[in-house]
Parts: structure tokens; sequence; C-alpha cells
């Protein structure tokens, strides 16, 4: 097989392919027409994996075979039949993509929904904060008054800026308020949101967002990794949203 052109694994997986089946398809397009045992000569491989990677060769319209009175050949399809299976994965994955963005509004209702049970999530790392920045963007924007409220800690309130650097101008684009109660030094307005100061000398270890029906906190772990756990329940926020507003009212 050297010196034959091939495909990386990933492009590969893509086409629904592994590398012992293109490597079976290149020995099959070389040889023209040949019997299973030909084929495994050829390529190195034992009869049972050659077998089970013509079986997908033929299923992705590769390989097409011949029955004849002792033994069954095996023929490569042309090349170009390669650019017809790239074109068909894309168009299943586009459709699937379409079907997945129907599904998500409706999946994203079965989040929590049993009922007299709070539901919890965890997120890991600056990805999984920053996914769950955008939840709270999606269902504040959802709400009748587009708020969302937080305990703001300069002790991590750059690692959480982080990992969403584009946040503030992605929440000011969907008309989502803020009101932030701030716990340290710095911290600044952006627009659409207001700011007050429960303490300019001490910090927190933990950020707090309260937002539709759920809770989030956000800190670090051992290893000063970001980390999320979000509480989706409505009386939990209604209880923090009142606390917030109560201490809101009495700060200047």
């Amino acid at each position: 097989m050297d010196n034959l052109p091939t495909l990386n694994e990933r492009s590969l997986d893509l086409l629904g392919l592994r590398k012992k089946d293109f490597d079976v398809y290149l020995t099959v397009l070389k040889l023209g027409s040949a019997p299973l045992r030909r084929i495994a000569e050829g390529a190195n491989l034992k009869r049972g994996t050659v077998y089970d990677a013509l079986k997908i060769l033929n299923r992705a319209g590769l390989v097409s075979y011949l029955d004849e009175k002792r033994h069954r050949y095996f023929v490569a399809e042309d090349p170009q039949k390669l650019r017809a299976l790239a074109t068909r994965r894309e168009v299943a994955i586009q459709e699937a993509r379409q079907k997945i963005n129907a599904m998500v509004p409706e999946l994203r209702t079965l989040i929590g929904s049993a009922e007299h049970r709070p539901s919890v999530r965890y997120f890991e790392g600056g990805g999984g904060v920053k996914e769950l920045l955008q939840d709270v963007l999606y269902q504040t924007k959802k709400r009748k008054t587009k708020m969302y409220r937080v305990y703001s800690s300069s002790g991590i309130r750059d690692l959480i800026g982080g990992a969403w650097p584009g946040y503030n101008t992605a929440r000011k684009k969907v008309a989502v308020h803020v009101r932030a109660i701030s716990i340290g030094e710095g911290g600044a307005t952006y627009g659409l949101d207001e700011r007050k100061w429960l303490s300019r000398k001490d910090t927190s270890p933990m950020y707090t967002f309260i937002y539709a029906d759920r809770t989030a906190f956000v800190g670090l772990d051992k290893n000063k990794q970001l980390f999320g756990v979000m509480i989706d329940d409505a009386a939990i926020a209604q209880t923090q949203r009142m606390i917030f507003d109560a201490l809101w009212g009495n700060l200047s």
C-alpha cells in the first residue's frame, strides 16, 4: 500500500469509513477484480477483517461484486463515487442539523420537568461556563422582564469574562438587562446594566447568577479551574430574588 493516496482518520470518519476500509478499497481498485483471498493478501489483512470492510464499502457504494461458480469477485467502483459519498454524508448532516435545531427548544423544556424536584446541572471549565452564560441569555430573553441579577465577585470576575469575551456584546444584542451587586474592587457597566457595591474591601470565591427560574454558582475548583452549578427551581430562584432585591434597595 506504499505510495498510494490516502485520507486521514478524521476525513475517513466523516465519510463513515475506517482506515482499514480505505486500504481495502485501494487494494481492490489496484487489483481491478479479485476474490476475497487475493484482496486479503494484497491488503495484508486477515480475511475476516477484509470481509467486514468489503461489506461497509458495498453499503457505501464503493465496491460491488459478481458471483461466479466457485468464487465471489469484488470490483472497486470509480473513485468519483467518493465524491458522491461525501455529498450524501454532507446532506445527511445538514438534515440532521435542521432536525436538531427544531428539537432543541422542545428538549430544553424537559430539563427539570419533574414536579417538586429541582434539576441540578454541572458545568466544567471555561467551555462549561460559557455554556452556562449562554443559558442565562437564552432563558432571560424569553421572559417578559428581560433582566437577571448577579453577585459579581472581583476574585473570579476576569476569569468568567475570559470564558466568553463577547458576552456583554451578545447580551446587549438581545436586550437583556442586568443588576449586579459587586463584592470587591473593580467592575464596570457596559450598557443595559446597573451596579452597586456590597463591599470594596472584601471579595468572594463565588459568582452567583439569579435568572428566570434558575440560580447558578460559578467558582474555582482545587486546580483553579472554573466550574458552575445551576439549580433549576422556581422557589429557590424566587427566594434568591427577594433577598437580592431587598439588599439592592438598601445599597447606595
